[in-house]
Parts: C-alpha cells; structure tokens; sequence
C-alpha cells in the first residue's frame, strides 16, 4: 500500500464514530482506532498487547468465548452484542460487525455502541408492563407472572395463591373530591399493599381501585389469610392525603391453585367472585 493510501485510510479511521479493532488468534488487541477512547474511555497504549477479555463485562466472558470460537471455526458471525465495561466503570452494550482475516490470523471487528438504544428499550418495556399511576405490573405484566408462576407450580407441585382487592369507599372519594385526590390515594393503597407481601411475590394493579396479590409457594391457608388480613388491617388506617383525612377499607376475596382453578383467568375469575361475596356482605373482610 503506498504511502498516500495509507496516509488516507488513517484519516478515515480517525473520523469514524464507531471504533475499529483488530485482535490476533489469541485474544490480544493489536490495534484499535481513535474513536475507541471515546467509546470505552482507554487510550489505545492503554489496551494494545492485552487480551480483549479483560474489558468485557464478566457476566459475557462465556459468550464472547463462544462467539471467538465460530469465527476461529470459519463460520461467519457478522453481528454481535455483547457488554464491555468502560474505563470509568460504566458497563457498555455493544453491537459488533466482526470477521475473521484467515490471512492475516486477525479477527477485524467494528464497535458500535448500543447502550442508549438499550436503556430506551428497557425503559419502554418497563412502560409497557407497568401502570404509570402506581409504578405496579399492569394487567398485561400481571397475567404473564401467574402464567409464569402457575408453569413453576405445575412442575415443581407447590401452590400459588392470588389476593382480589377492592378498595371499599374509593369510588366515593373519588367522586367527592376528584380524580387528582383519587391518584394519589391510589399511590398510598400500592405502597400500604407493597409492604404486607414478599418481595418474591407481586402486587398488580388491574385498574381503578382493584389490585390483585400473587402469593408463590405458600400452601398453609393460615400465612395466606394472614397476609389478607395484614392487608385489611392496612387498609382499614386512615389515610392522610394533603389536608384530608380518609377512611376507607377493602373486600378480598382469595383463589388458590390448583384447587380454584389451573389458569390465570380461572383463578382471576374465582377471586373476583369470593371478593364481590365479601363487598356484599358489607365489604372490610375476606373470602376465600
């Protein structure tokens, strides 16, 4: 390559965004471009002569192992994600574009960094699964947590129980004192509900004043109407919301598995009843 050539290629390396890397067959960088430093914060005299490995994310040592070994094998893996940690510690996702130089004995791979793209899309699933009001697992996140836990029990033969909570007088607060009183009282019901279960366990909010509570792996009918009855007790204390005073209580009603049925919507189905059996019978209590 001529001089001019080289001169040129350079100049081009320099004003890429994404960086360029080449590593020998045994894992060390032998060369990487100027927009590395920006990208993983390392200067290249800081990584030259070392193994790649050093800088990615431990969690993906294993499948960066097993990526190396396909494109050593001669099979083509143009594009890549894996996780690097930065100079200043922050771990990095990164897409790469990578072959393998028989050759030259080189693997030549482009770096692009992902991670924004990343915390948006995890941000936007976190929006899609949860109730924006309340921060709880909506309906559609709900559904997919019973459905989750409901295949655990089946194959490991334990229980699972779910809580339906209606929340008695809500409807006339909300009424009387409007929907931004109402919002903020369901905000104080989610966390009041939030402190009485486990952190294994989930509170979801299927909308307006109803809440539902899935219990895993609890088979004793005492430490589930417990937990019911921690939540009445809860609910039964007035809530301070700006300058009113609120008293309010709840009607649950309770549905286990297998017993009450074997699908989400079976045990949904089932607590909603035991809890509108409760509601009729003057609300503040349990049904199971």
């Amino acid at each position: 390559m001529k001089n001019n050539e080289l001169f040129c290629l350079t100049d081009v390396l320099e004003l890429m965004l994404d960086a360029v890397c080449v590593v020998d067959k045994k894992g060390h960088f032998v060369f990487v471009s100027a927009a590395f430093e920006n990208i993983f914060g390392y200067l290249p005299s800081e990584v030259i002569g070392k193994p790649m490995i050093d800088f990615v994310y431990k969690d993906d040592h294993d499948i960066t192992h097993d990526t190396v070994e396909v494109l050593l094998s001669g099979e083509s893996r143009p594009r890549f994600e894996n996780r690097w940690v930065r100079k200043d510690g922050q771990v990095l996702h990164i897409l790469w574009s990578v072959r393998w130089s028989e050759l030259h004995q080189v693997r030549i791979a482009v770096a692009h960094d992902i991670t924004e793209r990343k915390e948006f899309e995890k941000q936007l699933q976190y929006m899609v699964g949860h109730d924006q009001l309340t921060g709880l697992p909506n309906r559609m996140l709900l559904l997919d947590r019973i459905q989750h836990a409901l295949t655990k029990a089946d194959r490991s033969a334990v229980e699972l129980s779910l809580l339906f909570i209606d929340i008695d007088g809500f409807k006339d607060v909300n009424d009387t004192h409007g929907h931004l009183i109402g919002d903020k009282l369901l905000q104080s019901i989610s966390q009041r509900l939030l402190s009485c279960v486990r952190s294994s366990d989930t509170v979801g909010r299927l909308g307006g004043d109803e809440f539902v509570v899935l219990l895993n792996g609890i088979s004793e009918r005492e430490y589930i109407y417990n937990i019911a009855e921690k939540i009445c007790v809860q609910c039964k204390h007035p809530f301070k919301i700006e300058s009113l005073i609120l008293d309010l209580s709840s009607s649950i009603g309770i549905a286990s598995y297998p017993e009450n049925g074997t699908s989400d919507m079976q045990l949904i189905q089932y607590a909603d009843q035991a809890m509108y059996r409760a509601k009729n019978a003057g609300g503040n209590r349990i049904v199971y």
